[in-house]
């Protein structure tokens, strides 16, 4: 064991330390000083690590006790630095040199090239006192070696050499008796920081006091030398990019924009697509599935295609989209046909238009025996009802197809409808006209329209029911014949229309043991315009009458004259738009419905004829019957 007096081991079973005499405890008898001195100080920190499966594991991580051995290395270099320069402190005093070389605590990795290594050159400082005290041999006296030598006359900053203060450069010309006396070593690290005690920084401040007067040569030649390193470097940089790199990039760029290109267009109203195909100037491209060839300008052959052409030669067009195939070659001067990559595309193959007018829906509720179907067409389609060719029925102005359609009261009426036009696949719609089933018939005449402009404001009304049975009139009416209804069932009268716009008439049959029938026909009833116009009013005028009169001037369905531009479309179908009828500086806004023949445009000046309806976001809402550019 180690003796806590003197320092020095012994046996662990000697009572009494055999160097200095000093008694041991039982403790230290019983645990070596060796041992505690071995223990960990600090107890490692200990991580508990818990998996998925709620296993606990106690585990310790090496990097802490990686630093803590590293914390104490470090402490333990510092300490054996400061016991170091104790022991050459001590060893000066005493006057014992250990050797001639610097003992060093850090890494010296320039010691071949280092002059401040030589033996010769280190000298380490004496103490004055001890030369006085005969503590150094009597042949000792001051060294000065050549690199300490100087023969100039010091200045006044020359007379304290930073270096901690020490005196490096000694003056031969004035020597001084106050001169250390030197015996060959010298030990830097009495003077420097630990941060900056290396070989490095001791060797730079060496070699700059070694000649002040000398100054550093200045490298012109390396410096010209790396200088057309770096221009060469640059310059073969350059060359590799010009003649490698750009050229790559720049045929990239040229590849992709010499790609086939395709691109949707209109052709005579009809879709098509524009292919353009890169090639050379001057060469012929043709397109095999064609049959059809273009000459290549500015470095493109453009083909105008219409989607059509694809699918003329089908019977039936079942699917909404197509993919096309396009095979072009180069004829080349040689007359051989040299491939070209294939082009693919899509086209969208369109539905033959219909455009239904009357019925408003494909529903619709009727009371007669006949109804007519108005719906629009492209001129030249065909157009099947129900099974029958009706195509001499499209006007071959607009369109148009009037079919009067035979409704049996049996509730649905099924009327289908297959057009197929031109250039488009085909199109069906189906169209349900529903009559109520009734144990009474009763029939109105075919030849009764759904519109009447007459003067009276009367129309003829004219039917068939069962013979016997009672009928009655529930609408406004006038000079009612029943004649013949017990004999053959037919009947007639004449309908009053008491309002603008749309009249309902209504007719009923009753016979014993029979449940009621009933029957409805709307008319839409507009006088001529000569009548009509008549009993308008100027709105602008009448304005105010008309804000704080609506209710009376609707149920007398009151007529306007208005003139005003259409400042916006608010819906299409039925169209209604907003109309100013003042000025721009004291705009007039109304609500107006269009019910006439012509389609409004906005911005557009119009004159229009319509009677009060009601209210609409605060402003008078009118349904217009006639309509005249202004």
């Amino acid at each position: 064991m180690k003796c806590p007096n003197c320092g020095k081991w012994n046996q662990a079973n000697l009572p009494h330390c055999r160097f200095c005499g000093a008694e041991f405890t039982a403790v230290q008898q019983n645990a070596p000083a060796w041992q505690s001195e071995l223990e960990d100080k600090v107890r490692a920190k200990s991580y508990i690590r818990v998996d998925e499966d709620g296993e606990i594991e106690n585990t310790i991580d090496p990097r802490d006790k990686l630093a803590g051995e590293m914390a104490e290395l470090k402490k333990r270099k510092l300490e054996g630095e400061q016991k170091q320069r104790q022991l050459r402190q001590e060893a000066a005093r005493r006057g014992m040199a250990p050797s001639g070389r610097s003992v060093r605590t850090t890494s010296n990795r320039s010691t071949f090239f280092s002059a401040y290594d030589n033996p010769e050159a280190a000298l380490r400082p004496v103490a004055p006192e001890l030369v006085e005290e005969g503590e150094v041999a009597p042949n000792a006296k001051q060294v000065f070696p050549s690199k300490y030598r100087t023969s100039y006359a010091s200045q006044p900053e020359d007379e304290v050499y930073g270096y901690g203060n020490t005196r490096r450069i000694v003056n031969v010309q004035k020597p001084s008796e106050d001169e250390n006396v030197y015996d060959g070593y010298h030990d830097t690290s009495a003077y420097l920081p630990a941060y900056a005690n290396q070989d490095e920084y001791e060797n730079s401040l060496r070699m700059r006091h070694i000649n002040p007067g000398r100054k550093p040569r200045r490298h012109r030649g390396r410096r010209i030398v790396r200088f057309l390193a770096i221009a060469g470097c640059l310059f073969l940089s350059a060359w590799l990019l010009v003649t490698f790199v750009l050229p790559e990039v720049l045929s990239a760029d040229e590849q992709e924009k010499r790609i086939a290109t395709v691109t949707p267009t209109i052709r005579d109203d009809l879709a098509a697509h524009t292919i353009a195909i890169p090639g050379e100037d001057g060469q012929r491209i043709t397109i095999r599935e064609l049959r059809t060839s273009a000459i290549v300008t500015g470095g493109y052959a453009t083909f105008d295609i219409q989607d059509h052409v694809w699918y003329d030669d089908y019977d039936d067009y079942l699917q909404d989209t197509m993919t096309v195939t396009l095979t072009p070659y180069v004829i080349t001067d040689s007359g051989k046909q040299q491939p070209l990559e294939t082009i693919h595309y899509d086209i969208d193959i369109p539905l033959s238009p219909i455009e239904l007018s009357a019925p408003d829906g494909t529903y619709k509720e009727v009371s007669t025996a006949m109804y007519n179907i108005v719906f629009y067409v492209r001129s030249g389609s065909s157009v099947i009802i129900n099974g029958e060719d009706y195509s001499d029925l499209v006007n071959t102005d607009d369109g148009k197809v009037s079919y009067n359609a035979t409704v049996q009261p049996i509730g649905n009426n099924d009327i289908n409808i297959v057009v197929r036009s031109q250039y488009c696949r085909e199109n069906t719609m189906k169209i349900t006209l529903y009559r109520e089933k009734q144990e009474i018939p009763l029939d109105l005449a075919s030849d009764i329209g759904t519109t009447s402009s007459a003067a009276s404001g009367m129309m003829t009304v004219r039917g068939t029911t069962l013979p016997g049975a009672i009928v009655r009139v529930l609408s406004p009416y006038v000079d009612l014949d029943i004649t013949n209804t017990d004999v053959d069932g037919s009947f007639s009268f004449n309908a009053k229309f008491d309002s603008i716009g749309n009249n309902t008439i209504i007719i009923t049959a009753d016979y014993p043991g029979k449940a009621t029938t009933r029957v409805e026909h709307v008319v839409y009833y507009v006088p001529n315009i000569d009548i009509y116009s008549r009993k308008a009013w100027d709105i602008s005028v009448q304005y105010t009458d008309l804000m704080d009169n609506m209710s009376l001037r609707k149920t007398t369905s009151q007529i306007y004259v208005c003139k005003g531009t259409i400042t916006a479309i608010d819906t299409t179908k039925p169209q209604r738009a907003y109309m100013n009828i003042g000025t721009e500086e004291s705009p007039k806004l109304i609500y107006v419905e269009n019910s006439s023949k012509t389609t409004w445009e906005a911005g557009k000046y119009y004159r229009l004829y319509a009677d009060a309806y009601g209210m609409y976001d605060s402003i008078p809402w009118l349904i217009t019957r006639y309509t005249y550019d202004y």
